[in-house]
């Protein structure tokens, strides 16, 4: 399945709203994901904006966007951006977005968790900074990230 089969297949208001390469990216953060092969991006989707408006996650810690990605060799996959700044007063309140989003995609959107998966090169949930990044790497926050899954913030994702 593709990942835009598999954000029609969520429910609406997200079911609508895949766009083709990173045009559902706010355009500010568009520059924060770099691909060497463009073409590999097959969609993006901004959940933060779609369920914004959605009684039920109205007041959630909503994650900010997903991305369809076909890497070289391997099926085509869902990579979830959380553009946030990035100090150790913050990894409480991504973690908490992370934790909502896994449960919105186990809950509500299967199809896309099918595509969830780390190929080895990039983890499928990335935290992008929105200025430096404030996390010594060897303290408790540090490791908070490292135990829910997340890798340190980075300033830009690039991928293959």
């Amino acid at each position: 399945m593709s990942f835009e089969e598999a954000v029609r297949e969520a429910p609406s208001p997200v079911g609508c709203a895949c766009r083709s390469g990173l045009q559902a990216l706010k355009r500010a953060d568009r520059s924060r994901v770099t691909c060497a092969e463009p073409r590999r991006l097959t969609g993006s989707v901004s959940l933060d904006s779609a369920l914004a408006r959605e009684t039920q996650h109205a007041n959630a810690p909503r994650w900010d966007y997903g991305i369809g990605y076909k890497p070289r060799r391997g099926a085509e996959r869902a990579i979830w951006v959380e553009v946030h700044p990035a100090s150790t007063s913050s990894v409480g309140e991504v973690i908490n977005k992370l934790n909502w989003l896994r449960m919105w995609l186990r809950e509500d959107a299967p199809q896309l968790a099918s595509l969830t998966v780390s190929n080895g090169t990039t983890r499928p949930f990335v935290w992008i900074a929105t200025a430096g990044v404030h996390i010594p790497r060897n303290s408790r926050q540090a490791r908070q990230l490292s135990t829910a899954g997340l890798e340190m913030p980075r300033r830009v994702l690039r991928l293959p």
